[in-house]
């Protein structure tokens, strides 16, 4: 089954990402509307190769500039970013559960620790899992703002960001407390590992 790394959607996610906070600076909702799209297609393209992701970007960032050019649209699709985003984050972990995929954190932890035994395997699984769950409940949140019935998309948007922070430091000391031997928990090390096995070219 193919896996699509992260690298390459980042070199091309970030610069977006950049051109984004810039554009929501200068008040340009449409261009940051536009951009917006541009950035999610980047993440979310069914392709591994800078070409194919670049080309998702610039068909939604492209498409979407046009139907924003309608009154009212650019503040629409601003305003469902958090859902799409979460959505694409529990995308990414999720869809490495399927059948004949190493669970993401536990590739992840394979880069952190020399081997990956059977009980790791299983909680980075159920780890894996339950990011993915996370991300989903916060999407089902920022569905319910859009329609009426959530919290307002300010605070949740912080909020959102506070327990995903908690959750992944509270992890760090269930692990350590889990597999004594090992060692300390850090989260220093498994942003390492995330960075070896996603961004830093052929690491092993």
């Amino acid at each position: 089954m193919p896996s699509f790394p992260l690298a390459p959607r980042l070199r091309i996610s970030l610069p977006l990402s950049g051109l984004l906070i810039a554009a929501r600076m200068a008040g340009q909702d449409a261009a940051g509307a536009a951009l917006a799209a541009a950035l999610i297609g980047a993440m979310l393209a069914p392709a591994a190769r800078p070409l194919g992701i670049a080309g998702a970007a610039v068909a939604t960032g492209g498409a979407t500039a046009l139907w924003v050019a309608h009154p009212g649209m650019a503040e629409a699709v601003l305003a469902a970013l958090p859902l799409a985003g979460n959505l694409a984050l529990a995308w990414h972990f999720g869809a490495t559960l399927r059948p004949g995929r190493d669970p993401l954190i536990t590739r992840y932890t394979r880069f952190e620790h020399a081997e990956v035994s059977a009980g790791l395997a299983r909680y980075t699984r159920r780890l894996t899992l339950l990011w993915a769950g996370f991300f989903l409940l916060c999407a089902a949140v920022n569905a319910a703002t859009l329609a009426g019935h959530g919290p307002a998309a300010g605070p949740f948007a912080v909020f959102n960001l506070g327990l995903a922070a908690a959750f992944f430091l509270g992890e760090h000391l269930a692990r350590a407390v889990l597999f004594p031997e090992l060692g300390r928990a850090r989260p220093s090390r498994t942003l390492r590992a995330v960075w070896r096995a996603e961004v830093v070219p052929h690491a092993h």
